[in-house]
């Protein structure tokens, strides 16, 4: 029986690592958007539109060639889907009528409903110490944005739709921990896209978002925004039920990390000492909430 509690643990941790290797990877690549969408000539809303769309041709490529078609799946990644578009949608909404520093400061704060749902949803343990940890890796990827350059002014309205799309976005990672439990990797990925592209149809059309590429560079871009962070979707998701939600929602403070690193190389933009102390501050408090894990945790198991 001692061999047989030893394997078993060593497996669980096995699984434990590879998911928080996934959900760091993942979190690496989905940053990457915002900085091709600031080098571009396409409107944000455009390129979300074209990264569901092309995604989900891939991926509907792929269930179709595994003969793996079901309408009860499709159906239920739904609410998944149209939380992923919706709450993509409202952050670029948002950040038109809002400034982008107001706007990005209030995604950070989206492990805060993620950490209460894991616990409240999925009893996942929380120690005061993951809490603790947690509140000061937000406040170091806080100084990351707030130290950084931003455009536009502050509005109520606007910040009110931030804080509608992180809440939004939080029940994309709660409806997809729950779907997972039944549907394939795969085919969820391919009904969250499909859902998501067709909610943002309405939101392109109503903000007359040109959607056609008008050069090479940019058609390079809208392919490099649905590929590359496609990828890290699908990362994400794997991680799903092999870490638990309270750690995949911290980790989520990789990407202003990343993302501020790929602006200094792509962009040219400068980084100040305050933002090399917000991602070292990151960086470290990620380290330690990664490094300690209680041994009866629970991960994964729905309410």
């Amino acid at each position: 029986m001692s061999e047989i509690s030893q394997a078993q643990q060593s497996s669980d941790k096995g699984l434990y690592r590879s998911g928080l290797i996934a959900c760091a990877f993942g979190y690496m690549l989905t940053s990457i958007s915002p900085v091709i969408v600031a080098d571009s000539n396409i409107h944000g809303l455009a390129m979300a539109f074209w990264r569901c769309w092309i995604a989900f041709a891939v991926l509907a490529t792929v269930v179709l060639i595994r003969k793996d078609l079901s309408f009860d799946r499709f159906v239920s990644t739904a609410p998944a889907g149209i939380c992923f578009g919706s709450s993509m949608g409202l952050f670029f909404w948002a950040a038109k009528i809002t400034s982008i520093l107001n706007a990005t400061l209030i995604t950070i704060l989206l492990p805060i409903p993620l950490t209460i749902a894991a616990y409240v949803i999925f009893r996942e343990r929380l120690t005061l110490r993951h809490i603790f940890v947690s509140m000061i890796a937000i406040s170091g990827a806080m100084l990351i944005v707030a130290s950084g350059s931003s455009s536009g002014t502050g509005d109520i309205k606007g910040d009110l739709l931030a804080v509608v799309a992180v809440n939004i976005s939080a029940g994309y990672f709660i409806s997809a921990k729950k779907t997972l439990l039944t549907v394939p990797l795969v085919e969820f990925m391919a009904g969250v896209f499909a859902w998501g592209g067709i909610v943002l149809i309405p939101m392109v059309l109503s903000t007359q978002a040109g959607i056609i590429a008008q050069s090479n560079a940019d058609l390079g871009r809208i392919l490099l925004v649905a590929l590359i962070p496609g990828v890290g979707h699908l990362l994400l998701n794997y991680s799903q039920g092999k870490a638990p939600l309270n750690l995949i929602a911290v980790f989520q403070l990789i990407v202003p990390v990343v993302s501020t690193l790929l602006a200094y190389w792509i962009l040219s933009q400068s980084v100040t000492v305050f933002q090399g102390v917000g991602m070292a501050i990151v960086i470290i408090t990620l380290g330690i909430n990664s490094y300690f894990k209680p041994a009866d945790e629970e991960t994964g198991q729905p309410g």
